[in-house]
């Protein structure tokens, strides 16, 4: 009989101790899963046709929501409206605004962001953007024409959580403005730096 119980009371501490063990070796999680809100303020910088080397202030703002897909990782989808500044031609006076180039436009997309500790993170993002414009054509006779296009946009960045509903982040995105296909339209395409910070709800 003494067997017996101290067989039961072995087995019971050892059932007991099962789930305390895969308590210990249960992966944290840090991907977060939930509305969000952001902006980003920066530079951006035309690298093609009558605006080539030519940049200006450029930010904006977008909001979405992720579905931690794993411990470490989310998927989110967003939307948002971005604004690329105001570029001179190059060798234009810059007070003759009808030389400037111009592009903005709401943008919708998603994004992958993986925490490889409580504190940093990395995204890559992909989307569409109305993209909305202006500015000279790429020819020799150029003219000054507008444009409305649906384009492409696709950007990395790293950033650091401040708390569990803050963080800011360092960006680099490109943003495919291009007027016309092929090589005559307007070339507005922007590569933007910029840092940003986004609360989590």
């Amino acid at each position: 009989m003494k067997k017996t119980l101290f067989a039961v009371a072995l087995a019971a501490v050892g059932f007991a101790a099962v789930p305390a063990a895969f308590a210990q070796t249960a992966p944290a999680q840090l991907a977060q899963q939930g509305w969000y809100v952001g902006a980003d303020a920066g530079y951006g910088q035309v690298n093609k046709g009558p605006y080539d080397n030519q940049g200006n202030y450029i930010g904006g703002v977008k909001g979405g929501y992720r579905f931690a897909i794993n411990p470490e990782t989310s998927v989110g989808v967003e939307a948002g409206y971005q604004y690329l500044g105001f570029v001179n031609a190059k060798g234009a006076d810059n007070n003759v605004s009808s030389l400037r180039g111009r592009l903005y436009g709401p943008t919708l997309g998603a994004n992958l962001r993986w925490n490889f500790n409580p504190s940093w993170y990395a995204e890559i993002r992909a989307g569409a953007m109305y993209a909305q414009g202006s500015g000279l054509t790429d020819t020799y006779d150029s003219s000054y024409q507008r444009f409305e296009r649906i384009r492409p946009y696709a950007g990395v960045g790293v950033g650091y959580n401040l708390a569990a509903n803050w963080s800011v982040g360092v960006n680099y995105d490109y943003y495919d403005g291009q007027g016309k296909s092929g090589s005559q339209g307007v070339q507005m395409q922007t590569n933007a730096v910029t840092v940003s910070a986004e609360y989590r709800f």
